[in-house]
């Protein structure tokens, strides 16, 4: 039984874990393909939208202020009247930065190649200068690319980095007579970025349409392009060729989800992106609770299992060992005590008495009175003998209205006292009707077989039967 219980306890846990770790392993799989949807389909490219409207706010009011200095006629005219009296633009690129507080502003003509500054003129442009080979090249751009924004090194401050926005000056009949903007302190520019990454908890930053990356905020690799940052060259020839793009990419074995947009007035693409590590981190933790809790779960039920089988058990053995009527052992249950008072007797040379009772004219009893009365009397006779039994002795419903007695470490003559006594307590019960009873003793002998050892005693109850009941009969 216990071999079978054992079994049972384990195949139980293993069904329980099984199904907690399978329920456990798909939510948490779902969960997972849910986030990872999440966040591609609507977390990343919200951010960037929401990124892209604080981009027009804070990054597209350069370009505004630039093309309203291209666009003003005191420009054009002061340049087509021959750029005389310098003292005339430098004021108004003083005022310009003044008032729009950017680092720097300047307008640098065509057909003199003079950089005009609020400090003054500082230089003539020449093609032979690393640091004047933004103009040349912008200059020679196409006519309806009326702006760029470049980052550079600064001519007045030449070991200083700025954000530039330069933008094509025109005259009246729509022809190019030299070059404005304002300059940004890429410090500042940088300090947005990262503005933007603590809000929105990604990374941000910006390429140009070869895969350059242009700007970035802190806590950014110094990877130079999108093949050295994501080293993928499908998700790059993806972000290159659309106008807007989604997917993700491997670093370090951690999945990184990416969003990307092009920005036609930077003509730059501005991508964020996200590492799922985070999310992972807390399905992970979930996962591992989730099982600890199955674990617990599946303790406990083994544990109310383990006692309901037990209490069970106790149950059916005392159902299959215990007579219901008197609440003694039944004669089932008896046999293997009786053979184990037998070995304990011969192993350590004691005395061991047995002791068979009968209920004198019992069926006589139940005939005049009823069964309900007879069962009343076993229960009485069951009480009595119980109430005159020492430690280690075991009785038992032999059958029907007979009773046997297992007395440990007991001779005959103690066996007979009692009986006595036994025979008393009837006696003076007050249950009606008055009954008697028959006993019949014997006492081991050693190595003796069980059947014979009842058969002696039940013959020693027959021979108290026959000399008339109410007796005790021994036997050796």
């Amino acid at each position: 039984m216990i071999k079978e219980q054992k079994h049972f306890s384990i195949l139980l846990a293993i069904l329980l874990l099984s199904g907690f770790f399978v329920t456990s392993w798909l939510s948490y799989q779902a969960a997972h393909s849910s986030i990872e949807a999440q966040i591609s389909k609507d977390s990343l490219p919200l951010t960037s939208n929401n990124i892209y409207s604080e981009i027009q706010h804070d990054l597209f009011k350069p370009i505004f202020i630039s093309s309203l200095m291209a666009q003003d006629t005191f420009v054009r005219d002061w340049k087509l009247n021959g750029e005389n009296d310098p003292q005339q633009v430098i004021k108004y690129l003083k005022e310009i930065q003044t008032k729009y507080n950017t680092v720097t502003s300047y307008f640098v003509s065509n057909a003199s190649h003079n950089y005009y500054h609020p400090n003054g003129k500082l230089k003539v442009v020449t093609r032979d200068d690393p640091l004047d080979r933004w103009y040349f090249s912008f200059r020679n751009t196409p006519s309806q690319q009326t702006y760029e924004i470049n980052i550079d090194h600064d001519t007045a401050k030449p070991s200083k980095m700025t954000v530039f926005v330069n933008y094509k000056v025109m005259d009246y009949e729509g022809n190019f007579i030299g070059v404005t903007g304002v300059g940004l302190a890429l410090d500042m520019v940088k300090n947005l970025i990262t503005s933007y990454q603590k809000r929105y908890q990604r990374t941000v930053y910006f390429t140009d349409i070869s895969g350059n990356i242009t700007l970035h905020g802190e806590s950014f690799n110094n990877d130079k392009n999108l093949n050295e940052h994501i080293n993928n060259p499908v998700i790059v020839e993806k972000i290159l060729s659309t106008k807007s793009s989604s997917g993700h990419y491997l670093d370090q074995n951690k999945k990184v989800f990416l969003n990307s947009r092009f920005i036609d007035e930077f003509n730059w693409y501005l991508i964020v992106e996200q590492d799922a590590l985070s999310t992972e981190n807390d399905l992970t933790n979930t996962f591992k609770v989730n099982l600890l809790l199955s674990v617990l779960v599946t303790v406990a039920v083994l544990l109310i299992a383990h006692i309901t089988f037990n209490r069970h058990q106790k149950n059916l053995l005392y159902m299959a060992s215990t007579d219901k009527l008197s609440g003694l052992l039944n004669r089932q249950a008896f046999e293997p005590i009786i053979k184990n008072y037998m070995e304990q007797s011969d192993k350590q040379n004691t005395k061991l008495s047995l002791m068979l009772l009968d209920i004198d004219h019992f069926k006589k009893v139940n005939d005049t009175y009823g069964h309900l009365t007879g069962d009343k009397i076993i229960q009485h006779v069951s009480e009595i003998c119980t109430s005159h039994l020492k430690k280690g002795d075991t009785i038992c419903r032999w059958g029907g209205e007979e009773f046997i007695i297992a007395l440990s470490n007991t001779s005959i003559n103690d066996a007979v006292d009692t009986a006595l006594n036994i025979q008393r307590s009837l006696s003076r019960s007050s249950i009606e009707p008055k009954i008697t009873m028959s006993f019949g003793i014997t006492t081991y002998r050693p190595k003796e077989q069980l059947d014979d050892f009842l058969l002696r005693t039940d013959d020693a109850l027959y021979q108290a039967k026959d000399n008339g009941r109410n007796g005790i009969q021994t036997t050796l």
